[in-house]
């Protein structure tokens, strides 16, 4: 299997980095997240069309989203390293 890493990005949305562009905002958005840690699984589902990826870890299964192309290369049963972040931004707006 080949093992794949993957970058979640803050405010709960998931980015995988694919451009040195978006690698920086990346970048300056975990720095600013809070709880950031990697978890490593395996891939159990994949639908690389509509951007969507179920990882099992030690920790649960995760179902992310990501854009469809940078999941081209990913096959269930592949072993990858997710890292999460999330950054508050603040109360809801009132409805």
């Amino acid at each position: 299997m080949r093992a794949r890493s993957m970058i979640a990005g803050a405010s709960a949305a998931l980015l995988l980095t694919t451009t040195m562009a978006s690698a920086q905002s990346a970048s300056t958005a975990m720095t600013d997240a809070k709880g950031q840690h990697s978890m490593d699984g395996e891939v159990t589902k994949v639908d690389s069309k509509k951007g969507w990826i179920d990882v099992k870890t030690p920790e649960g299964s995760m179902k992310l989203h990501f854009p469809p192309a940078a999941l081209a290369e990913i096959k269930k049963g592949d072993r990858v390293t997710v890292d999460l972040a999330i950054k508050d931004n603040g109360p809801a707006k009132p409805k």
